[in-house]
């Protein structure tokens, strides 16, 4: 299986070199209100255009890492007070049980 994960990354690789070379004009990359107001905030000419696209990716997957994880210890969270709840609930659950009934005459112990 560690085989199919590495060939998986390799042929990953691969495209994301491929696309590098295929994809290296250069291109001005403008953040502002244009559409809105003729304001830029900032303009950062000549990056070519396979960085930008593999920054766009790189940050997705990156966001999407981050609220994953904030999932994942939200579920922690929640699981966490739920054994503590279970936990409460069987110790009120014994209490209230009491002692239990003796022993059948046929399973006590000859003394």
């Amino acid at each position: 299986m560690r085989w199919v994960k590495t060939l998986f990354w390799m042929v990953v690789f691969l495209m994301a070199i491929l696309f590098s070379i295929q994809n290296k004009d250069l291109v001005t990359v403008r953040f502002g209100l244009s559409p809105i107001q003729n304001a830029q905030w900032f303009e950062v000419p000549g990056v070519p255009l396979f960085l930008v696209v593999l920054c766009a990716i790189f940050l997705g997957v990156f966001l999407g890492g981050v609220s994953d994880l904030y999932r994942h210890l939200q579920l922690k969270r929640t699981l966490r007070q739920n054994k503590k709840t279970i936990e409460r609930l069987e110790r009120e659950l014994h209490s209230l049980r009491g002692p239990g009934p003796e022993q059948p005459s046929l399973l006590k112990e000859d003394v």
